[in-house]
């Protein structure tokens, strides 16, 4: 019988022995890794350590600032943030393939740092509502940062398993010094009376990067699946959807497989859906070029014109160079006048959009 939505995988074998990859039980979730980002690109992970306490709190503080009036969240603008691109985006800022998104958020990432202090791209200052307004909510937020980031890395020992790599073969190739960690809330709005229901909370697209990693606490979430069929992925008590993004694709040269996805917003008389996506990605200056895999099964020609015809509709033009050229070009579509050192681009702007940014940084 076909599955009808992305596998859910127990890792807490892989969570519990961190230091060793050579229990069956360990086996066992590598290869539910493997079968899982080959096909679907998607699963869902439980046993994953996260504290439930930590997740709760992150969506209370997450509930009462989108609750604050406008005119108080706006203080927070992205735009103010310049080049860390941390703050609020209010709902209209972000869009996929020229159609804005039915949602509002806040952009987060960790302040404790080397990165943070070097003043560089994605890296620097939070901007969170006082304490007043929102008690505890910058703890909450770095607390479970904290949190995904090790799960992120856990999952990359166990892909790493998955492609019959060492276990800490992937982190010493992507996560040296330290993994970019772009971290998102998300509020989206139900729809109204009257309004056409082919509107989406985000359009179709695919992740850019390494991993994502999110937490959903409403229904909306749809995966393409291996047959071409929309599915709904749905909301399992303390579970975190994972998805495999463009670059780990490219790198594994179509093994495990970056999926479109899209999310419907809520419907008519519903509450407002929150969504936590963490994009857990490769380190500022991570050398970008395919794995050697030469010790698994060749790929089909089926599985190989599928791989291709994937590559040719993200915004990757060459698989070389290191991950910050990547996120530059990318970058530089929400800042247009921001200044880096030269580089041979080697993407394409992406179909996801922003607001953009009047910020310069001098080289």
């Amino acid at each position: 019988m076909q599955a009808t939505a992305p596998p859910v995988i127990d890792i807490s074998a892989l969570v519990a022995h961190t230091a060793t990859s050579d229990t069956e039980e360990v086996a066992a979730v590598a290869r539910a890794l493997h079968d899982a980002f080959s096909t679907w690109g998607f699963c869902q992970v439980v046993g994953h350590g996260v504290p439930k306490t930590d997740q709760d709190e992150l969506v209370r503080c997450a509930g009462q600032f989108f609750d604050l009036p406008e005119e108080e969240k706006i203080k927070l603008d992205v735009r103010q943030g310049g080049v860390a691109w941390r703050g609020y985006m209010p709902r209209g800022g972000e869009g996929t393939h020229g159609r804005t998104d039915r949602k509002e958020g806040i952009y987060i990432g960790p302040e404790h740092s080397d990165v943070v202090q070097a003043g560089m791209p994605l890296h620097g200052r939070n901007q969170f509502p006082p304490a007043e307004q929102v008690p505890g909510m910058r703890d909450a937020a770095l607390t479970y940062a904290d949190a995904i980031i090790e799960l992120g890395k856990t999952l990359t020992a166990g892909a790493s398993l998955a492609l019959g790599l060492e276990r800490d073969r992937l982190s010493s190739l992507w996560l040296t010094p330290e993994p970019v960690a772009l971290f998102r809330c998300f509020k989206y709005t139900p729809l109204k009376v009257g309004e056409a229901g082919n509107l989406f909370g985000i359009g179709e697209h695919t992740d850019f990067g390494y991993l994502t990693i999110l937490k959903q606490e409403a229904p909306g979430l749809q995966v393409l699946s291996p047959s071409d069929e929309w599915v709904d992925v749905p909301v399992i008590e303390n579970a975190f959807v994972v998805n495999v993004g463009d670059m780990f694709d490219m790198l594994t040269s179509g093994r495990f497989r970056s999926r479109p996805h899209r999310v419907l917003p809520p419907p008519v008389g519903a509450p407002a859906r929150l969504s936590f996506p963490f994009f857990f990605d490769f380190s500022w200056t991570a050398k970008m070029y395919p794995l050697s895999l030469d010790h698994l099964p060749p790929l089909s020609d089926g599985e190989k014109e599928l791989a291709e015809r994937r590559w040719k509709l993200t915004t990757f033009r060459a698989v070389r160079g290191e991950w910050w050229q990547y996120l530059a070009k990318k970058v530089q579509k929400v800042f247009p006048d921001l200044k880096l050192p030269d580089f041979e681009a080697n993407a394409a702007p992406s179909t996801r959009f922003t607001r953009p940014v009047e910020t310069t940084v001098s080289a």
